[in-house]
């Protein structure tokens, strides 16, 4: 797929000239490893200023020749392929995705002040991405300031403002517990509650708790939501690059980060069993009870699994996301849409 595009061009000094196959074999280990390039310069017997732009070139290769197989088409029918998926995995009807983003950290840029700098204390880029029930990413947006908040990078990146202003190709409503149901996508508190958005319940205050459906429904979300936190977990164990400071502009970082995110798309679809085996990702043994994957040990604490987007106050929801919310609260709480061990999972000391 990449020989033709990332191979040497005609020169008069063929001895200078290095292959496609060393280009791939260079970016592929700084990828995989997140050493460092003047490192890989030593071991492949190139000079340090060429090792940057040949992972720029190979990299801004990989996700055009990839980007169109392995995204998928969000079209409707799609979408209702996803949306079962999620309904016979996790026990979700109507949801189309999960929505999540990290904090990816780069060395601090030229002349850029505190554009990058974040919550945490360090400059990053932002990656925001929607997953699917296998833990395929369905959407990517990388280079948001890490300075901004939440909710503005989601109204800002081309999906929030997809899904914002209705202009998805996603299904109608579809019946569940014997009334009208919209499809929907799955996010965390950093999120607006909207119609086609669903987020857990919060306490009123700190002295009246949550009411047992309530919790119940929060652990039915966060079952399915799991599907974004292991995309990104096995992103970033397979891809230690992305667990470590990027040592790049934030041009180049974007670009980085995209295709390691098209990487592993490529590797759930053609290899899942080598890339993610079983036991790699967190799982749900049959009584409910959360396993965390083995993907968790090869992450350090200093990597983007240990960030999220800043907590912003989203607004206060409108009546019919409110009202969605609490059908589903019921769906999952009646003899049609409970599973026999969530409340043991739930309420568990």
């Amino acid at each position: 797929m990449l020989g033709d595009r990332i191979k040497p061009k005609a020169s008069t000094r063929p001895r200078d000239q290095i292959s496609a196959e060393e280009k791939l074999c260079i970016t592929l280990e700084f990828l995989a490893s997140g050493t460092l390039q003047r490192h890989l310069a030593s071991v492949y017997r190139v000079s340090k200023q060429r090792i940057g732009p040949i992972i720029e070139q190979t990299c801004t290769e990989l996700v055009k020749v990839l980007k169109s197989k392995y995204y998928p088409v969000l079209s409707e029918e799609n979408w209702t392929k996803i949306s079962n998926e999620f309904h016979s995995k996790w026990n979700m009807p109507n949801c189309l995705g999960c929505v999540d983003g990290k904090h990816v950290e780069i060395k601090s840029p030229d002349n850029a002040g505190s554009s990058f700098f974040n919550y945490k204390g360090y400059h990053s880029i932002v990656l925001m991405a929607v997953a699917d029930a296998s833990y395929k990413f369905l959407y990517v947006d990388v280079g948001a300031y890490g300075s901004e908040g939440d909710s503005t990078v989601f109204r800002n990146c081309e999906f929030g403002q997809a899904l914002f202003n209705n202009k998805l190709s996603i299904p109608g409503e579809r019946i569940v517990n014997g009334k009208p149901l919209p499809n929907f996508f799955l996010g965390d508190d950093a999120f607006p509650l909207m119609r086609n958005l669903m987020k857990p319940y919060k306490p009123a205050s700190k002295t009246q708790p949550l009411e047992p459906e309530e919790r119940i429904f929060n652990y039915r979300l966060s079952r399915a939501r799991r599907c974004v936190e292991n995309s990104f977990g096995i992103l970033c164990a397979r891809w230690i690059c992305l667990a470590r400071t990027l040592f790049v502009k934030p041009d180049r970082a974007q670009i980085i980060v995209s295709a390691c995110c098209l990487l592993h798309n490529f590797m759930m679809t053609e290899s899942k069993q080598e890339y993610c085996p079983p036991g790699f990702d967190d799982t749900y043994d049959e009584t409910g009870t959360f396993v965390p994957g083995t993907w968790r040990s090869l992450v350090t604490n200093h990597s983007m699994m240990n960030t999220n987007l800043n907590y912003a106050n989203p607004g206060r929801p409108t009546k019919s996301a409110t009202d969605i919310r609490n059908q589903l609260k019921e769906y999952f709480n009646s003899d049609l849409g409970a599973v026999e061990w969530q409340k043991r999972a739930t309420f568990q000391e």
